[in-house]
Formats: structure tokens, sequence, C-alpha cells
């Protein structure tokens, strides 16, 4: 996964509040549904988000994937 993909994910939750919904109730298969493709790693990290607002789910993501090398810049 590049950044540029958790950009498109962040930026659907932004205007898809279905989409916000489904992400923070379920981040594994709302990605998967949306036909985003996550490695062991990112699934991990997806699996154990808890954030109320999008702006935390961001922060979360941010945090967990900003010193990782498997994250690669867009």
């Amino acid at each position: 996964m590049s950044w540029k993909t958790l950009n498109s994910i962040l930026g659907l939750a932004a205007v898809d509040k279905q989409f916000w919904r489904e992400l923070r109730e379920n981040p594994l298969v709302s990605t998967q549904k949306r036909g985003f493709e996550l490695t062991e790693e990112e699934k991990a990290v997806f699996s154990t988000i808890s954030a109320e607002t999008l702006s935390e789910f961001s922060q979360c993501l941010l945090d967990a994937f900003s010193d990782s090398d498997d994250v690669e810049p867009s």
C-alpha cells in the first residue's frame, strides 16, 4: 500500500458517509468491499483502529505507518 492508497481510503470516507460508517465499524471488510488491497501488516493495523471521527482514524493511520517501510510514498 502507498500513501496514495491511504489517502484514497480517507478521501472516500470524507465524501461518502456510508463508507465512513462501514470503515469505522469494520475497516477490513469495508476496504476489501471497495477493492482496496491491504498487506498483512496493514490488516493488523486497520483491525485495531477504534476511532469516533475521521480525524482520529486518520491520525491512527499516520501514527501506525509514519515509520513503516511498507508504506511507500505515492
